[in-house]
């Protein structure tokens, strides 16, 4: 479940608890989504203050429910290093399941296309090494106390391990698949199965941050 605001919402706070509240007891785990660039305002609560007061009413939420699901926070990746080391010692002190890093981003930085110029958030390739640097530093930043997900221009096995050894537990992919299709998920799994055991590792959790210096 993502957890989201609406664009119009007096209480954006309120809306995140209120969708688990009501959802909570029908899905596996939520996200609460502070990085959408789409949704006016919606990043400002990546500040410390807010941040904190919204992770402490989904947590409340969290705990009534008959049967608590895992929450994990969704990130932007325009943050600097800075606001990302507020944002780790807020998510671990809040007793998140982990993070996901990242949403998409508003720069156009490098792009020549005649879209360059649309807004909105910017998804797919441009988005790899911006996301892969938030993610090396969050996990700087966590110290490994929450597990972080890798999101952001993934589409082939070594990009996929590049994100764990930057400090992934796990990965997610989008728009690769509006490529590649469903099967791009299985391409990756056996691709990332034949990274781990060329570099001697047995597992992805042997691997995770191993290279996170190169993105620091």
């Amino acid at each position: 479940l993502n957890l989201g605001a609406n664009k119009d919402s007096a209480d954006k706070a309120a809306d995140f608890a209120q969708v688990l509240a009501l959802c909570g007891p029908y899905v596996d785990f939520a996200t609460v989504n502070v990085s959408s660039p789409n949704t006016e305002k919606l990043r400002d609560l990546q500040g410390r203050a807010a941040l904190t007061a919204l992770l402490a009413g989904v947590m409340e939420v969290r705990a009534g429910l008959a049967r608590p699901i895992p929450i994990f926070l969704k990130i932007a990746p325009d943050l600097t290093g800075d606001e990302i080391a507020e944002i780790a010692e807020v998510a671990v002190q809040s007793g998140l399941s982990g993070i996901v890093a990242t949403n998409t981003t508003l720069s156009r930085e490098g792009l020549k296309s005649v879209h360059a110029g649309q807004t909105g958030g910017l998804s797919g390739a441009p988005l790899f090494e911006k996301s892969t640097r938030v993610l090396a530093l969050l996990s700087q930043a966590t110290e490994g106390k929450l597990p972080l997900i890798g999101v952001g221009g993934i589409s082939s096995p070594l990009q996929a391990y590049a994100k764990i050894k930057a400090g992934a537990s796990a990965v997610q992919v989008y728009s690769a698949m509006v490529y590649q299709g469903l099967s791009l998920a299985a391409e990756l799994a056996r691709g990332v199965d034949r990274l781990l055991a060329a570099d001697g590792h047995a597992n992805v959790a042997a691997a995770v941050g191993t290279g996170r210096g190169a993105w620091l």
